[in-house]
């Protein structure tokens, strides 16, 4: 259970954030809750439009992905049961293009940057061109001081913390820390670091006062 103080120390820098990403051109808003940012991403969209989304735990946890689907949103789902290898490597390519794309972040710098790193650059890529409309769900404890912390966070605690749910081989998952391995078995290969939006409000954060993801 978050203290009083914590609460407010991370309301203070929520806000700080907050100012910073608008005057890079995203949009951005604060919920008090996950339930509130899913009402409000739901009031935005057409149900008819395509949707795309990243891997995410935090997608996951604020179970958005099975309220679209048992609401028949066009949800271009690649984690559909059944699916074949080939059939999962079209639909990734469909969400390159996609009408709005879903994600989080891994890091998010009081300063105002986005930062994600991914293996095969497949979420990092739509966030960046190629579906009209963003959406980046972020829990308060994404958030870091400036962009040097963030990118330490996005290494050494989202990347270790993803490498150990999967299971993979990796020094990271044995010393708890990013090595920056050349293991066969690495899960973070592309790092994305995002300053600014050059279409004023493509993206919109979604700042939310819960612990979120990894």
């Amino acid at each position: 259970m978050d203290t009083l103080e914590r609460k407010k120390r991370l309301e203070i820098k929520l806000n700080r954030t907050l100012e910073n990403l608008k005057k890079r051109n995203f949009e951005s808003l604060i919920f008090e809750n996950h339930e509130d940012a899913i009402k409000y991403f739901i009031s935005k969209i057409d149900k008819n439009k395509t949707i795309g989304y990243g891997g995410s735990r935090t997608l996951e946890q604020i179970n958005i992905l099975n309220y679209l689907r048992e609401n028949k949103y066009n949800l271009l789902d690649r984690n559909k049961e059944g699916l074949t290898k080939e059939e999962r490597e079209e639909i990734q390519k469909k969400i390159l293009t996609c009408d709005i794309f879903l994600s989080s972040a891994n890091g998010i710098s009081e300063t105002g940057e986005i930062v994600n790193i991914d293996l095969w650059g497949n979420r990092i890529c739509p966030i960046i061109y190629g579906p009209k409309k963003v959406f980046i769900f972020a829990g308060w404890n994404k958030i870091e001081d400036d962009l040097e912390k963030t990118i330490y966070r996005v290494r050494n605690i989202a990347s270790v913390q993803n490498a150990i749910r999967f299971n993979r081989n990796t020094p990271c998952t044995k010393s708890g820390r990013c090595f920056d391995c050349n293991s066969p078995a690495r899960i973070c290969g592309t790092l994305s670091i995002i300053s600014f939006i050059g279409e004023k409000g493509r993206i919109e954060v979604l700042l939310i006062k819960e612990d979120l993801g990894f």
